[in-house]
């Protein structure tokens, strides 16, 4: 028996991969390194393997007001790519209207606009707000139609914080923790005017430490530093390995609760399996 296959045969069995489309700032840049020994879009990468294109468009030092320029730039349209999932990661929907198709995309921008006001990076949350409305209304997100996440900006630790606007030339807080919450407060406000889930970093984060609700907040100066809470940054804002697994637990948690069909073990391959692609 002859082991090569129909020229049509052999195309049917390759398809272009889809994406997970993660938007985000230098928490979603950062999410790739490894010298830390965790990474969230890595992590991402590795769970979706052979299933989606994990496609990391985390832009550094951007926050809403560059998004809104930045995503037609780096979002792709339908003859380019099929995005299945998109993740925006506000750093510190469609009006109302069903998500069917399986694209996927992430968005998280927050952590730069949650700068204090009178910061080059601060953005008013009434406006942070409308950004994050152009993004998910925006004619390209519409015309692919993705499964929409919003991630919330996560936490600040306000000790480790100090050291890294030291380095910057800021001798003032630039971020309090009490601030990000806010914007994360937004973030999910967003969320459910559009019925998008929202994978709740902040609060998870919080959780991880044990804080409750009333209580002064963990990692702002009203508390002493907590030793565990600041081993998930690595300076403050940024995140380190321990910090990247929560935001991935939390992603994949919220994948499952609200898409169990896009959960990686229920994705087919792209390619076949050896034993059934054309030789």
């Amino acid at each position: 028996m002859s082991n090569t296959v129909a020229a049509a045969d052999e195309e049917g069995a390759y398809t272009p991969y889809d994406q997970f489309f993660l938007f985000g700032d230098s928490i979603t840049e950062y999410s790739n390194a490894q010298d830390m020994g965790f990474g969230f879009s890595a992590a991402l990468q590795n769970a979706y393997s052979r299933r989606l294109d994990v496609v990391n468009r985390g832009l550094a030092g951007y926050n809403t007001l560059h998004a809104v320029k930045a995503f037609p730039k780096c979002f792709p349209t339908p003859e380019r790519a099929n995005v299945r999932l998109m993740v925006i990661i506000p750093h510190h929907t469609l009006p109302n209207c069903p998500i069917t198709n399986g694209h996927r995309q992430t968005i998280w921008f927050g952590a730069n606009d949650a700068s204090l006001p009178g910061f080059e990076q601060h953005v008013p949350i009434e406006t942070y707000k409308e950004n994050l409305r152009r993004i998910i209304q925006h004619p390209l997100t519409k015309a692919q139609n993705p499964r929409i996440m919003i991630i919330t900006p996560p936490p600040i630790n306000e000790y480790q914080l100090a050291g890294f606007d030291a380095m910057k030339g800021n001798p003032h807080p630039t971020r309090t923790n009490a601030h990000a919450r806010k914007y994360g407060v937004a973030a999910r406000e967003v969320a459910a005017e559009f019925g998008l889930p929202v994978a709740d970093v902040w609060s998870a984060f919080m959780s991880t430490v044990g804080w409750k609700e009333g209580q002064p907040l963990v990692g702002s100066r009203d508390l002493p530093e907590d030793g565990k809470f600041a081993s998930l940054f690595t300076d403050g804002l940024h995140l380190a390995a321990n910090g990247y697994r929560i935001v991935f637990e939390e992603v994949m948690k919220t994948i499952q609760e609200n898409w169990p069909d896009q959960v990686p073990e229920k994705l087919p391959y792209v390619f076949p399996s050896w034993s059934l692609a054309p030789k």
